[in-house]
């Protein structure tokens, strides 16, 4: 199963957006304040049930900005699945929501209350809108006849044939979110967050082994407490809790590795390294970026045990800049590796090295106009493109030439002289700097005849 379309309006940098998504590694790709970060975060509000409902209700700021926000809205995410027949797990997750055979639509409302849109009807509200009138829902299915994209914020799910769809429904599909930002030592250590946690849970350890790692960490315990300077150190801190608290409150204190407990045990678990130089060292000794390759490295095996064991109903990463602090070639190998994984990937990012190993047809492009909103499209879906002409963008578009994805506007130029000498000329001629303008040069290589 898999998102094979997304649509998008009114949600904070996106106006509007109509996305079809052909593979299962997708790239987002476009220059800064172009609407990257809201793509994810708009398929976060429809799809992922780790996300607080206090973030489904939307802020001023959530809201496109040229939304008059005192007069009737609607800020809607629409999901589309397909490739979910023949899944006894995917069909029982999107029971409901199916429009056609091997079509489902999930989708999330930001709209005035129903209370006020009956005084909106019947033209008794005598006063502007606030946020305060607003709520949102989930709904799902509904006339295949009536598309995404003409859902007005004042037609009832009722009318459309949709169904209601709770978050509880959501816990089988397993959404994970990867900031750009992302604190990933911080996140091994917090039993909340960790994969690491979170893949022992999935490896469904026997009761028999349990209980032998729980003997292992008893004796571990007996024979600390057993050494006379842990002994004295406990025994001094529970005289001084007891000079604090009075024998009322007395509590036994001993010193030891953890609780005997299993699940203890578990939440206590670090990943140890090793190399060449030093072994068994922890991340925070690690580099940022191979450290974030740890992090991923876990979340997938724990979607491998999670698929095996038969408790998936569909997986989907949402991934801001997998290139954050890696070298050029780890840029690419991840991504290889990631494309390679039978789970469905949205990333975004500016990086060359990763946009240079995609097929044309995993593109999203994210452009900004001139005084107006930005505007998203699949370059492999231009209509005027042949299946030759998408083969030569791939060639072309390498690591050097990529910049044409992310550049405001680019120049042509025939080989490596007018590369090198072109910025200097229209500098010095026109007092014109190419970089800041945005404006791209990149080689065609045209050969003599």
């Amino acid at each position: 199963m898999r998102v094979s379309r997304v649509v998008i309006r009114n949600i904070r940098a996106i106006e509007f957006a109509d996305v079809p998504l052909a593979e299962s590694t997708t790239l987002v790709i476009g220059e800064n304040n172009t609407g990257k970060s809201s793509f994810i975060h708009a398929i976060r509000l429809c799809l992922d049930v780790g996300l607080s409902s206090a973030y489904r209700s939307l802020t001023k700021e959530d809201v496109y900005c040229t939304v008059d926000q005192t007069q009737p809205f609607q800020a809607l995410v629409g999901v589309e699945f397909t490739g979910f027949q023949g899944n006894e797990n995917e069909e029982a997750l999107l029971q409901g929501t199916q429009i056609e055979p091997n079509r489902a639509r999930i989708f999330y409302r930001f709209r005035p209350k129903r209370a006020i849109r009956d005084l909106i009807a019947r033209q008794a509200l005598d006063r502007p809108l606030n946020l305060d009138d607003f709520s949102w829902e989930l709904f799902g299915g509904g006339n295949p006849a009536i598309d995404l994209t003409q859902i007005a914020w004042n037609h009832e799910n009722d009318e459309l044939g949709a169904t209601s769809v709770g978050l509880q429904y959501l816990q089988s599909y397993l959404v994970v979110f990867l900031p750009a930002l992302r604190d990933v030592e911080g996140d091994l250590q917090q039993p909340r967050r960790s994969p690491l946690l979170r893949l022992v849970e999935a490896s469904d350890i026997a009761v028999a082994e349990q209980q032998t790692i729980v003997d292992a960490v008893r004796n571990a315990n007996n024979l600390i407490e057993a050494t006379p300077t842990v002994r004295a150190i406990a025994q001094s801190i529970d005289r001084a809790f007891t000079e604090v608290t009075g024998p009322a409150f007395d509590l036994g204190i001993e010193l030891g590795l953890s609780a005997p407990s299993f699940q203890s045990i578990i939440r206590n678990l670090i990943v140890l390294l090793s190399n060449p130089v030093v072994s068994q060292f922890e991340p925070r000794r690690n580099g940022l970026g191979l450290n974030n390759i740890l992090y991923i490295a876990i979340l997938i095996e724990q979607f491998r045990k999670r698929a095996a064991a038969g408790k998936s109903a569909g997986e989907l990463i949402l991934v801001e800049e997998p290139e954050a602090h890696l070298h050029p070639q780890l840029q690419a190998t991840l991504m290889d590796a990631i494309r390679g994984l039978p789970f469905q990937t949205i990333a975004t990012t500016h990086s060359t090295q990763i946009t240079a190993g995609a097929s044309l047809s995993s593109y999203v492009v994210l452009t900004q106009r001139a005084g107006q909103s930005s505007l998203a499209a699949v370059p492999s879906r231009a209509p005027n493109l042949t299946d030759n002409d998408r083969h030569d963008l791939e060639r072309y578009l390498d690591a050097t030439k990529s910049n044409l994805l992310f550049a405001r506007r680019v120049m042509l130029v025939e080989g490596a002289a007018e590369l090198i000498l072109l910025p200097s000329l229209v500098k010095q001629v026109m007092n014109v700097d190419l970089e800041r303008e945005g404006i791209s040069l990149s080689l065609i290589h045209i050969s003599e005849p």
